[in-house]
């Protein structure tokens, strides 16, 4: 191509310029981009994937498995048996065979990309298994939770839970905290015991005060060790029961736990709350039996009837304890006053509808409705099967 470029207002000179492609190669692009199956997904994985692969490398591989969920059923997706989840579970298992540096960074991108619970916990089994001593904040953790909450996968939300606020390393995250605040407690009051009694010494012997305020040192001593404690009780009660609230309307503990506990646990008993609240909304506010049970297991009772120790822990059967006790519905209350007074003081209203509520739940009953061969997700596929029950309930009234 040429191209006459003015010099002066006289002359011209003449400048050869070269095409410039418009088509660049992207030497960026995901090596997972055109997998077309789990076994070509596999192979590229078992290529490309090593312990120096970085964070978008491994994220890409996940996201490549995510996008061959839409050639299965929705509600493979939540069947830990089904083949859906085995394939994606093996895929999981082959890129973190590879010693890969998992931070916790990476984890909470893999968990934004909302893949079904059963495969999030396998993630966090192996990121505890990369980092034995790893502490999952709940903010991360929070993302698990919500995800299993969105698809009504209760159960697993539990396990989350367990796996995340309730892991050792996390309570043990939270003692160390109780721990050193104690020691600046005690400190803080050994060293004003100290200065305190030197202090009086001092004007003893300067002439400032009379020997006889030497017995007021001991005194002081014990005045100032009650105070200390006492305040440190009481800031214990206060902390603890501002933990109570992590329980909301659902959730307290059973009578007996100790106030360090609720601190060390708090966060588990706040998602325990948002189970219960979830479930809830979705049972049009009755909770599920076992889901109770699962969370607010007692205490295992001796042969006398006495309960050895409230401790967390498992009992003979291996369910986990974690000394919640579920709160009294608030509804059945308000039914049961209604129905005491006869009506008197009530007033019968239409409920609101939450618009991200009715979604949610129109999302729930697409994950579990049974898939039909040849009907898809059209009730109307079956209509025949309802006219013949009709047909035959009339049938036998006529005879």
């Amino acid at each position: 191509m040429i191209r006459i470029i003015p010099r002066n207002r006289t002359l011209f000179r003449c400048q050869i310029v070269k095409p410039v492609s418009l088509l660049r190669w992207n030497s960026t692009a995901s090596p997972f981009a055109y997998v077309q199956d789990f076994n070509q997904l596999s192979q590229k994985v078992n290529e490309t994937i090593t312990s120096s692969s970085t964070n978008e490398t491994i994220i890409s591989a996940l996201k490549a498995f995510k996008m061959l969920q839409h050639s299965y059923p929705l509600q493979d997706q939540l069947d830990s048996k089904s083949k859906l989840t085995k394939d994606c579970l093996q895929i999981i298992d082959e890129v973190f065979s590879k010693d890969v540096q998992f931070s916790s960074e990476l984890l909470k991108e893999i968990l934004l990309l909302n893949l079904p619970t059963e495969l999030n916990l396998k993630l966090i089994n192996h990121y505890y298994r990369l980092n034995p001593d790893a502490v999952i904040d709940k903010e991360t953790a929070l993302v698990a939770l919500r995800n299993a909450l969105f698809n009504g996968d209760f159960f697993r939300a539990i396990k989350v839970s367990d796996v995340t606020v309730g892991h050792p390393n996390y309570i043990k995250k939270n003692q160390d905290i109780l721990k050193k605040g104690f020691f600046k407690l005690v400190g803080s009051a050994a060293g004003i015991t100290i200065l305190t009694k030197l202090g009086i010494n001092t004007a003893i012997e300067t002439g400032m005060v009379s020997p006889a305020w030497q017995h007021i040192v001991a005194l002081n001593s014990v005045l100032l060790t009650y105070l200390v404690n006492s305040t440190f009780l009481v800031s214990i009660v206060k902390f603890g029961r501002q933990m109570t609230s992590a329980g909301g309307d659902y959730l307290t503990w059973q009578k007996g736990t100790f106030y360090t506990h609720w601190f060390k646990h708090a966060d588990e008993m706040l998602f325990g709350a948002k189970i219960l609240e979830a479930d809830r909304d979705l049972n049009g506010g009755q909770n599920n039996p076992e889901i109770v049970e699962e969370l607010c297991r007692p205490a295992p009772i001796g042969a006398h009837g006495v309960t050895h120790s409230l401790s967390p822990g498992y009992d003979r059967e291996g369910n986990k304890i974690r000394l919640l006790e579920a709160k009294d519905n608030l509804e059945d209350l308000t039914f049961q006053a209604y129905w005491m007074s006869g009506g008197d003081g009530f007033e019968w209203v239409e409920p609101d509808q939450d618009p991200a509520e009715i979604a949610w739940k129109d999302h729930i009953q697409q994950y579990h409705k049974p898939q039909l061969q040849g009907g898809g997700n059209n009730a109307g596929a079956l209509k025949w099967a309802d006219e013949l029950i009709e047909k035959s309930s009339d049938e036998k009234e006529l005879k």
